[in-house]
């Protein structure tokens, strides 16, 4: 599953001034201008990082190698290449050849309530839009300053640098991988946020004209919010029903309490026997796969022999099943073996690619969800132009997007989908998603082949207004 963190507060903050723009659509970033007046800023950000650590202690995310966190921006000038080396308000240059530095905050800080850079202008309702309230580049909240210099830090960030990206065009989107910090967070670390600013070296230097670039904050009123993208590589690939010979399978245990995944109260043991009854191997919980909420796995390796042959049926029993405290009988299930030249095609005759036809459920065309839900959307694959006739397909993947007149904008790229041992599905979590129609294609890879099927099931997020009656 993808999860989506959006920002909760973010601020841009300029060089020697007291102007807080927390709540601008746009965080512009820009350094440069000469004699001597070379000026420049900082974008600072804060996310809610909660539920990501809930779902490291409650047993969702079990191995942190795993997991993967990367911040996302969408850059003002990535829709347009003729904004390339232009110049915005007749006085900045769109800037090319540059690095931004994402930083690592040390203190509590407000997002304050201004808008504008400027004076003299006016939002709706008589509401200024300038503010010298804090957070600004003084001070982090009303009557404390930032404790370690102005804009949050001063002189090198060398020790609070967490991460680097480099813009060649000056018009890319921002995608740097922040695993390293948010894991951190999973495991205890305080969350203060971070900060985006140019490089040392380009805030201390003077340019005939300043320097700029944009990135929408969380304030705009387009699809294009930033946020923190998490993704759990943890994939489910059941072989109970495709268990080949002389070939790394993997068998699952599923623990459901009442119809929900839950997790044992320790790792089982397990042992597999085989068709007279003696131990095979045999596993302690070291060598059980936590994979995720209610879901255990071992990996099981059978050599071709004599006493083990296609169609031998063998059983896996699993022990120590606690869940709260209370124990509960041993669990046997079973797997038949299949032939390794299955598996192995290797020869003068090559192989064909699959035909799958595909149908999806858990969620109807054109459904209206409201945000917040967790939906399971189990992909179903057959021998095209039958009924019942399943054809196991091992590549499947998935895409979910939105459109924009002609084009799409891909909101989660290329996933694997997972392969339990009846079902082929994948969650989709709402609660990242922003209202709007969104689209799932479906890609098979097959023999060298890769068809994508498209728009098999497309449906609508809609969220809920909680209308309040003014005293």
């Amino acid at each position: 599953m993808v999860i989506k963190t959006y920002f909760d507060k973010n601020n841009t903050i300029t060089s020697n001034d007291y102007t807080n723009t927390g709540r601008n659509p746009i965080a512009e970033l820009y350094y440069g201008g000469s004699d001597g007046q070379n000026i420049y800023s900082r974008y600072l950000f804060h996310f809610d990082e909660s539920r990501l650590v809930s779902s490291y202690t409650g047993g969702t995310f079990t191995d942190l190698t795993k997991l993967t966190h990367t911040l996302k921006l969408t850059n003002t000038a990535s829709f347009d290449k003729s904004l390339l080396g232009g110049t915005y308000q007749g006085a900045y240059n769109r800037s090319s050849s540059f690095d931004l530095i994402i930083l690592k905050l040390s203190q509590y800080w407000d997002e304050g309530v201004g808008y504008d850079y400027r004076n003299g202008s006016n939002l709706t309702n008589g509401e200024l839009a300038v503010s010298t309230l804090p957070s600004n580049w003084f001070y982090s909240e009303s009557g404390i300053y930032w404790a370690n210099g102005g804009g949050s830090y001063s002189g090198s960030p060398s020790g609070i640098t967490i991460a680097t990206q480099h813009f060649d065009a000056g018009n890319e989107n921002m995608e740097v991988d922040i695993t390293q910090f948010v894991n951190g967070l999973l495991t205890g670390n305080t969350n203060y946020g971070l900060a985006i600013a140019y490089s040392y070296v380009l805030e201390e230097t003077s340019t005939p004209q300043v320097q700029y670039t944009g990135f929408f904050t969380r304030h705009t009123q387009t699809f294009y919010e930033p946020y923190i993208e998490t993704r759990y590589k943890n994939y489910i690939q059941d072989d109970r029903n495709n268990f080949f010979l002389d070939k790394a399978n993997q068998l699952y245990l599923y623990v459901n309490l009442r119809g929900n995944p839950t997790n044992l109260d320790t790792l089982p043991t397990v042992s597999v026997f085989d068709n007279d009854g003696d131990v095979f191997s045999a596993y302690t919980g070291s060598n059980v796969n936590h994979v995720t909420l209610g879901v255990y796995s071992i990996n099981v390796l059978i050599p071709t022999t004599s006493s083990f042959t296609d169609g031998t049926l063998l059983t896996d029993v699993w022990s120590n099943i606690i869940i709260n405290g209370v124990s509960r009988p041993n669990i046997t299930l079973s797997f038949e073996l299949m032939d390794s030249l299955k598996y192995y095609n290797i020869g003068s005759d090559e192989s064909s690619p699959k035909k799958v036809a595909v149908t999806v459920s858990g969620i109807r065309s054109q459904e209206k969800i409201n945000r917040g839900d967790i939906r399971k959307v189990v992909v179903s694959t057959r021998i095209p132009y039958t009924v019942d006739q399943t054809q196991v397909v091992t590549g499947l993947k998935y895409r979910l997007y939105v459109t924009e007149g002609q084009s799409q904008v891909t909101v989660v790229d290329y996933e694997p989908i997972n392969m339990a041992s009846n079902s082929n599905y994948f969650l989709i979590d709402t609660q990242s998603l922003i209202p709007n129609t969104y689209y799932i294609d479906i890609q098979v890879q097959s023999d060298l082949e890769v068809i994508t099927l498209n728009n098999v099931l497309n449906f609508d997020i809609v969220s809920q207004s909680n209308w309040r009656i003014s005293q």
